[in-house]
C-alpha cells in the first residue's frame, strides 16, 4: 500500500476549529471526567428502603454477554448504595402502577440532583438512576423468583453461544411532536378526561398514574428554573445572568406547556428526553428522536422569520444540545476505560427523507444539522439520513462529501423505499409509511406509538449448522439444544440436509423465543413506565402499561447473526457434498470436529471452490434468500403470550459475530471455531471478491422485505480514491444505485488497514478516529483490540 493512502492524525476528521469558546469548553468538559468532580452522571440508585426492594433489572440487561458475569454484583452494590426516598402516606396500599409513579415523581421532586454546567444553553444533566421497583413483599418474592430461573436459562444461551434475549428498555420514539404542540399539561389533560369519564377502577388507577408521572416531570423543570434563577443572581457577567434568566423562564414554561420558540422546542424535547432515560432506569441506548429536522422546523423557521433568532444562536443551541446525549456515558465511567464511552448507548436522530407525497422532505435546518453533525464530532446523538429516489444532488452531494472527509462515520444512510417495503409487509398502515424512523442503530418503527423491542432477541444462526451435524448438540460440551435428527453421514440428498437444517433452525428459534417470552413476562408484570406509557400513542386508550403492550404497534425484533457464514455453510454443503461429490458428509464432520487441524487441503477447498454470497452469484445468493425468508417467516409466526407482541426479523449482529465465535463450532464455510462469524447482512469477511456493486447485488436479491428491522451493512473504501470530485461523484452514483438495488441501511467507512493499524500504535494520535461498527460508529482507539482487529480485516473496495 502506498504511504499516501495512510490517513494521518492531522487529517482525521476532528471538532471544528470554528465552534465557540463556550461550546468547544463544554465539549472539552464533557471528555475530561477526573477534572469535573463537581458533575458526574452516574448512576444514582433510589429505594423505598425496605428490605426486599430492588434497583437493577437483570431481564433488562440479558443481550450484553459482557454484563453476564457481573450482573449479581451490580444488583448488590446498587442497593447499599440507594438513597431512601421518603413517601407519602397510604403509598403501599396503591396499585404497582401508581406505585411506581409516585416514586418517580418524589424522586424528581426532591432527590434528583439539579446541576447548570457552567455557560451552557440546554440544561438537564443527571439522568442516569436505578429506581426501586416499589414491589411489596409479595410482589418482590415473586420478581425474583422468576427472574433467577429466567437469567440461568439465558446465561446458559450465552455461553454456549445460542444467543441471547431480554427486555431491553429504550429502543423507541416517543411522541415528541405532541409534547412540544400541547406540553406534558395538555398531555394530562387528555388523561383526566378519559379517566373522569370513566368507572372502571383499574383503568382510573393507570391514568391517574400516567398524570403524576407527567407532574413530576414538571416539578423537576421548575428545579431548575429555580437553579437558574440563583445563578442569575449571582451572576457578574450580564450577558450569562440575561442567558440564565431566560434558561428560568424556559424552564417554568417547558415541558409542561406548548413550545413557542426554537430555544423552547429544543429544551422541551431535552428534558422529556432525558427523563425516559431516568424513568426506565436506562442511558439512553435506542431511545431515539425520530425525525428531528422535520418536526423542529417550524419553530426555527419562525424565529428566524420574526427576528428572535440568527442562524448561528440556532447552532450554537444545538451544538449544546449535542453535547448533552453524551453524559450517558457516565453511566459506566468507573467500570470500563476511556470513561465508559463505548458508543453502546446510541440516541438515533433522523434526517431527511420524504413527505406524504412523496416528495423530498429536507429543508433549512436539515443542512443546518449536517454542519453541526460535522463540527462537533462526538458520538451522540447518532445521525441517521434517509434516502431516496428523489434525494436532491446538493443533499447528496453533501453527504457524500461529509463522509469522504471523515472516514464515513457521521452517518447511517437508510434507504427509503427498501425501508418501506418491509415496514408495509409487517403490516403496518401504508398511509403512515413515510413518516418512519430508525431507533437505536438502524431499526426501523413508526414515530411515537411503536414498540418493536429491536434489539431484544439475538439468534446465532450459524450454531443451526452445528446442531446438524452433531445431532442437536452443542458440539464442545454435548449438552442437548435441539432434536436429534440423526447421523449426517446418512443424509443421501440435498434435501435430507435441508429438511435436518430446518428442524434445527426451528428448535434453535424456539428455544431463544421461550426465554424473550419470559423476559417480556416478568417485565410486563412487575416493571411498569408509567411516565413512558404518556408519551406513547395507544397506551391510554388501550389502558395497558407500554411494558404491557400498550403502544398502537408492538413487536420483538430478533435479530439474525452470522447470515454469511451460515449461507455460505449451507451452499458448500449443497455444492460440493451433493452436487459436485468433491466432499464427503463423514469426512466434512470429522474435519469440523477437528477444527480442521489435520484438514487444511479440506479447509482450502471449503473457502475457494464454493460459491459464496457478496459476489453476484446467483448460485450462492439463491442459497442466501432461501435462508433469510426461511427463518424471518419463521418468526413472524410467532407472537409473545404475555403481550401479544409479534416477532419479527431484522439483521443488526451488534459486537456478537465477535463474542459468539469462539463457542460456534467450525463452520462448512472454511471457518474456524474462534474465528469471527459474519457481521449483521454483510459477506463473510474476505469472500466478496468482486467489489462493492457485486456486494450491493447480492444484497439485494436476499428479499429484505421480510426483515423489517432493517438490515445493517457495511462496506469499506480506499481512501486514496475519494479524494477529488471526481471519485466523490461516483460515492453519489454508488449510493443511488444501493437504494435501487440494494438493502435497507448502509454504513460507509473511509478508511485503510495500515491507518488502523498507525492507530493501535500509536493510540492518543488517533483519539478522534471515529468508525463504522455494525449500525453505530465508534472511537476506533476506545474499542477492544479483538473488535478493531475485525475491522481492520475488512475488505477496502475500489470504485
Amino acid at each position: 500500500m502506498r504511504e499516501s493512502e495512510v490517513v494521518t492524525p492531522d487529517r482525521i476528521w476532528r471538532p471544528s476549529d470554528n465552534l465557540s469558546p463556550r461550546v468547544r469548553r463544554l465539549r472539552e468538559e464533557y471528555y475530561s471526567i477526573d477534572k469535573r468532580p463537581y458533575f458526574r452522571n452516574e448512576v444514582l440508585p433510589f429505594t423505598t428502603g425496605t428490605e426486599w426492594d430492588e434497583v437493577w433489572s437483570p431481564v433488562n440487561w440479558g443481550i450484553i454477554p459482557e454484563l453476564v458475569t457481573f450482573m449479581g454484583d451490580f444488583a448488590e452494590s446498587l442497593k447499599v448504595l440507594a438513597r431512601k426516598v421518603e413517601l407519602p402516606e397510604g403509598f403501599w396500599e396503591k396499585p404497582l402502577i401508581v406505585r411506581r409513579a409516585i416514586f418517580f415523581r418524589e424522586v424528581l421532586r426532591r432527590h434528583l440532583p439539579v446541576n447548570i454546567l457552567e455557560g451552557e444553553l440546554i440544561v438537564g444533566g443527571q439522568f442516569n438512576t436505578a429506581l426501586s421497583k416499589c414491589h411489596n413483599r409479595k410482589e418482590a418474592k415473586r420478581w425474583k423468583k422468576a427472574v433467577d430461573k429466567w437469567w440461568k436459562r439465558c446465561a446458559e444461551i450465552n455461553e454456549l453461544g445460542i444467543g441471547n434475549a431480554g427486555a431491553v428498555p429504550g429502543h423507541l420514539i416517543p411522541d415528541y411532536p405532541r409534547v412540544l404542540r400541547e406540553g406534558l399539561r395538555g398531555i394530562c389533560e387528555d388523561l383526566e378526561r378519559r379517566r373522569t369519564g370513566s368507572s372502571d377502577p383499574s383503568y382510573r388507577d393507570f391514568l391517574e398514574a400516567l398524570v403524576v408521572a407527567c407532574q413530576g416531570a414538571r416539578e423537576l423543570a421548575l428545579r431548575y428554573a429555580e437553579e437558574a434563577e440563583r445563578m442569575a443572581g449571582e451572576e457578574e457577567d450580564e450577558v450569562r445572568a440575561a442567558e440564565l434568566r431566560e434558561i428560568a423562564r424556559i424552564c417554568r414554561k417547558v415541558p409542561w406547556e406548548p413550545a413557542e420558540t426554537f430555544h423552547e422546542a429544543v429544551q422541551s424535547i431535552w428534558l422529556t428526553h432525558m427523563l425516559v432515560m431516568a424513568a426506565e432506569s436506562y442511558p439512553g441506548a435506542g431511545l431515539s428522536h425520530g425525525r428531528f429536522d422535520q418536526y423542529m422546523y417550524p419553530y426555527y423557521r419562525k424565529d428566524l422569520e420574526e427576528g428572535r433568532l440568527t442562524r448561528e444562536r440556532a447552532k450554537e443551541i444545538l451544538h449544546c444540545y449535542w453535547i448533552k446525549h453524551n453524559y450517558a456515558y457516565d453511566f459506566q465511567c468507573r467500570v470500563l476505560s476511556n470513561q465508559g464511552i463505548n458508543s453502546g448507548f446510541g440516541q438515533l436522530m433522523t434526517l431527511g427523507g420524504i413527505d406524504a407525497q412523496g416528495n423530498d422532505a429536507s429543508n433549512e435546518l436539515t443542512w443546518l444539522l449536517l454542519e453541526v453533525i460535522e463540527e462537533m464530532n462526538m458520538l451522540e446523538p447518532k445521525p441517521n439520513i434517509r434516502l431516496h429516489a428523489k434525494t436532491p444532488e446538493p443533499l447528496l452531494r453533501r453527504v457524500a462529501e461529509m463522509i469522504s472527509r471523515a472516514q464515513g462515520s457521521p452517518f447511517l444512510m437508510n434507504f427509503d423505499e427498501n425501508s418501506m417495503r418491509g415496514l408495509e409487509w409487517q403490516g403496518l398502515p401504508r398511509e403512515r409509511l413515510w413518516d418512519y424512523a430508525p431507533v437505536g442503530c438502524l431499526e426501523n418503527t413508526l414515530q411515537g406509538d411503536d414498540r418493536s423491542g429491536t434489539v431484544d432477541v439475538n439468534v446465532n444462526l450459524a450454531k443451526a449448522v452445528e446442531m446438524v451435524f452433531f445431532r442437536g448438540r452443542d458440539a464442545a460440551t454435548g449438552k442437548r439444544i435441539g432434536p436429534d435428527t440423526g447421523p449426517v453421514e446418512r443424509f443421501s440428498t440435498w434435501e435430507d440436509f435441508r429438511r435436518a437444517f430446518e428442524t434445527q433452525l426451528q428448535a434453535l428459534l424456539d428455544h431463544v423465543l421461550d426465554i424473550s417470552d419470559e423476559a417480556d413476562r416478568i417485565r410486563a408484570e412487575y416493571e411498569p413506565t408509567p411516565y413512558l406509557s404518556a408519551l406513547v400513542g395507544g397506551c391510554a386508550e388501550k389502558g395497558r402499561d407500554i411494558t404491557q403492550g400498550g403502544a398502537r404497534h408492538n413487536y420483538i425484533t430478533v435479530e439474525g447473526v452470522a447470515f454469511a457464514t451460515t449461507a455460505d455453510s449451507l451452499t458448500a454443503v449443497k455444492k460440493l457434498v451433493f452436487e459436485e461429490r468433491k466432499v464427503g458428509l463423514g469426512e466434512l464432520k470429522k474435519a469440523l470436529e477437528d477444527n480442521f487441524e489435520g484438514h487444511e487441503a479440506l479447509r482450502l477447498t471449503l473457502l475457494n471452490k464454493a460459491p459464496k454470497y457478496g459476489n453476484d452469484d446467483d448460485y450462492a445468493d439463491e442459497v442466501a434468500r432461501w435462508l433469510s425468508r426461511t427463518w424471518t417467516e419463521a418468526v413472524f409466526r410467532r407472537t409473545s403470550p404475555a403481550t401479544g407482541r409479534r416477532y419479527r426479523g431484522g439483521y443488526l449482529s451488534w459486537n456478537y459475530w465477535i463474542s459468539f465465535a469462539p463457542s460456534t463450532a467450525a463452520t462448512p464455510d472454511g471457518r474456524k471455531r474462534g474465528t469471527y462469524l459474519s457481521n449483521a447482512i454483510g459477506p463473510v469477511d474476505g469472500a466478496d471478491r468482486n467489489g462493492p456493486t457485486a456486494v450491493t447485488l447480492s444484497v439485494g436479491k436476499l428479499g429484505l422485505e421480510t426483515a423489517p428491522n432493517g438490515a445493517s451493512h457495511t462496506i469499506s473504501f480506499s481512501p486514496s480514491l475519494l479524494r477529488d470530485a471526481e471519485h466523490v461523484e461516483k460515492l453519489m452514483a454508488f449510493l443511488r444505485a444501493y437504494g435501487e438495488k440494494g438493502g435497507t441501511a448502509l454504513q460507509v467507512n473511509v478508511i485503510d488497514p495500515d491507518t488502523l493499524r498507525e492507530a493501535q500504535r500509536r493510540p492518543e494520535e488517533y483519539r478522534n478516529l471515529l468508525v463504522r461498527v455494525t449500525g453505530y460508529n465508534a472511537y476506533f482507539v476506545m474499542l477492544g483490540k479483538e473488535i478493531q482487529d475485525e475491522i481492520i480485516a475488512r475488505e477496502s473496495h475500489r470504485l
